[in-house]
């Protein structure tokens, strides 16, 4: 019956369309609707339930940005904490536009350099989890975050964050997803 249902569209839309209002509210999107946490002038915390794990994350955009792109996305650095997952925290960093593969990410907090280097599209981390646990404690002590990215287009941005508030936002997504 299954095999006759997937090879005719109308029954498999109509079963599709019947699973998916069987299941209601609970469904996937439901799931991923994230819920305000915590905000400041600088940082911003949400939080959202997938696959029965909560996830907070918070996020920032820079108060200053430089550099010799035309055009780009929006700019934007990242801590997401996971419950139920083996990487406590993961720092993450997007300049608005793709990075080149391999191509290293280099993030200075008041002077410390990083370099992201796991780039994928137009996102970067850092390799290993404590190089994460690392640059957390560097932003909880912080008060400027530099990130330095390099286009497929050889073009490059320099986007400067303010830590300032940074801790206050940070204990929010700890305290909601410990």
């Amino acid at each position: 019956m299954i095999r006759r249902i997937a090879a005719t569209p109308a029954l498999l839309f109509s079963a599709v369309l019947c699973v998916s209002l069987l299941a209601g509210p609970q469904g996937a999107d439901a799931q991923v609707k994230p819920e305000p946490l915590a905000e400041n002038a600088n940082w911003k915390a949400h939080s959202y339930v997938r696959d029965g794990n909560k996830v907070c994350y918070m996020h920032a955009k820079p108060a200053n940005s430089k550099g010799n792109y035309k055009r780009r996305g929006a700019p934007n650095v990242m801590v997401t904490r996971r419950q139920g997952a083996r990487t406590t925290e993961e720092v993450s960093v997007t300049s608005g536009y793709p990075y080149p593969e391999g191509k290293v990410v280099k993030v200075t907090i008041d002077g410390r350099q990083f370099n992201f280097d796991l780039t994928h599209g137009e996102h970067a981390w850092v390799s290993d989890e404590e190089a994460d646990a690392t640059v957390v404690k560097a932003m909880i002590r912080g008060r400027e975050m530099r990130v330095r990215g390099v286009s497929l287009k050889n073009t490059y941005s320099e986007d400067s964050y303010s830590l300032i508030g940074f801790t206050k936002i940070h204990d929010a997504i700890v305290r909601a997803c410990q």
